[in-house]
């Protein structure tokens, strides 16, 4: 069986884990400190908050951004994971579905908006959006010096991920102040961190603000300098599969976390491929087709929604195994699978 991914984890995580267990520290401290400055660097951001995923990491930036008024629209892309509208609602703010490109699957520009502080666009399966935001979801990239002004960029570390700390997040930003209230925020809002309020001597804590308890642990954080160590090698590994699959099917897709193709049926093609042991994967359903979203969906601003090219995606995209360690027979044997299924769009 060709799993649809497979983590590179190996020996060397293995071992940054032990020696953190070893020195008996094994909460947010120095390894956390250290895996942000090193990420801070990679992106090109003067600083970087390491969080427990990204799916609160873009749950703080958007209560950073949109804290006031609360009840905002806030444009996001319904072909994406829920995550992206979740951070949106939960808030305090109301998601604005807005259609896709069909062939980027990039967010469209709405053109309500003029400030660009009504969005939260997505760079979706790894292709960098245009779109200016203060906000973005960026759980599927992760490139070098591409932060730039005060934006927030939320990064994810799941085990899916080009990058991967089991689970974790990541908020990159220039912004100081931003900064200083996201790492507060992720630790119940609290002056002093973990390490000041356990090492050496006891110093009482005051409470800023009321908070959230979104921290992660340096046994994450070891996991994730390993894996920044081996980032530009791996996308290389990607962006090369990337390639061979453009060529392969006569495409030009950008980004390197997913490979999503279309489908006449996906059913039939999910079972095809599964017969000759490869796992594809459905990316993505339109969220406003889901029980949970629905009530968002029906009018935005009297306005029917109205999302033709998202609905069309949902019904044919599927994504083909993409990850460093397909070896080129692999790549080879899914082009062959995918050419033979007759399915292809």
């Amino acid at each position: 069986m060709i799993p649809f991914c497979r983590t590179t984890i190996g020996k060397e995580e293995k071992e940054a884990v032990n020696k953190v267990i070893d020195s008996g520290w094994v909460v947010m401290g120095e390894k956390t400190q250290e895996f942000e400055e090193m990420f801070a660097e990679y992106v090109g951001a003067k600083h970087a908050v390491f969080v427990d995923s990204c799916t609160n990491a873009l749950l703080l930036a958007c209560k950073y951004t949109w804290k006031e008024p609360l009840g905002s629209l806030i444009d996001v892309p319904s072909f994406t994971f829920t995550a992206t509208a979740e951070a949106v609602v939960n808030s305090g703010n109301i998601p604005c579905f807005i259609d896709v490109d069909k062939d980027t699957f990039l967010m469209e520009d709405d053109g309500d908006f003029t400030q660009n502080n009504y969005r939260l666009p997505v760079h979706i399966a790894g292709r960098k959006s245009d779109l200016p935001a203060l906000v973005y979801d960026s759980a599927h990239r992760i490139e070098k010096d591409e932060v730039e002004g005060d934006t927030l960029w939320c990064y994810s570390f799941y085990a899916t991920k080009n990058l991967t700390s089991i689970q974790g997040g990541m908020i990159a930003t220039n912004d100081t102040k931003a900064y200083e209230w996201l790492k507060k925020a992720r630790d119940h809002g609290l002056d002093l961190d973990t390490q000041q309020r356990y090492q050496g001597k006891y110093m009482q804590y005051d409470i800023d603000f009321v908070g959230y308890r979104f921290k992660p642990s340096d046994l994450q954080a070891a996991v994730g300098i390993e894996q920044l160590k081996k980032l530009p090698q791996n996308n290389a590994k990607r962006d090369y599969i990337v390639d061979r699959y453009n060529e392969a099917f006569g495409l030009k897709r950008k980004g390197n976390h997913l490979y999503i193709i279309t489908v006449k049926d996906q059913e039939k093609f999910k079972h095809f491929m599964m017969e000759n042991d490869i796992q594809v994967v459905l990316h993505y359903r339109p969220l406003h087709t889901m029980t949970g979203w629905k009530k968002y969906a029906p009018v935005i601003g009297n306005k029917p929604l109205d999302l033709p090219n998202t609905e069309w995606l949902g019904e044919h995209c599927m994504s083909l195994p993409l990850y460093p360690d397909l070896t080129d027979g692999e790549v080879d044997f899914i082009i062959e699978k995918v050419k033979e299924s007759g399915q292809l769009i």
